[in-house]
């Protein structure tokens, strides 16, 4: 399996993002830790701003996607206790019809004698 094919795949996507995040917070803790030091330079303030605003940009787009996949599972379980609500007045209604169409059958075997 070539580079190409992974990339293409959900799971390939995600490994490669893992990885990009991995760099970058690598970087991140490099350029703290030199901060921590007082040997940042002004090119490394501007890389720690870009990193820094990279994993805000991220975590946005990971905390909307979440939300959104939340409000999907909802209103689906809101489905199933409807469909399941349905599945029981449905069951009671056959219940119903059964025990009416038994007593049309006794009644109608009674009416044979």
């Amino acid at each position: 399996m070539n580079d190409t094919t992974r990339t293409r795949s959900r799971r390939g996507r995600a490994l490669t993002r893992e990885g990009v995040r991995e760099q970058r917070r690598t970087a991140l803790r490099v350029l703290l830790a030199r901060a921590d030091r007082g040997a940042l330079t002004p090119g490394d303030a501007n890389q720690l701003r870009d990193l820094a605003e990279a994993e805000i940009a991220e975590c946005e787009t990971f905390r909307r996607s979440a939300g959104g996949q939340q409000t999907a599972a909802l209103k689906l379980r809101h489905r199933i206790d409807a469909a399941e609500q349905a599945m029981q007045e449905i069951e009671a209604e056959r219940d119903q019809y059964a025990a009416e169409a038994e007593a049309l059958r006794r009644s109608a075997g009674e009416g044979k004698r």
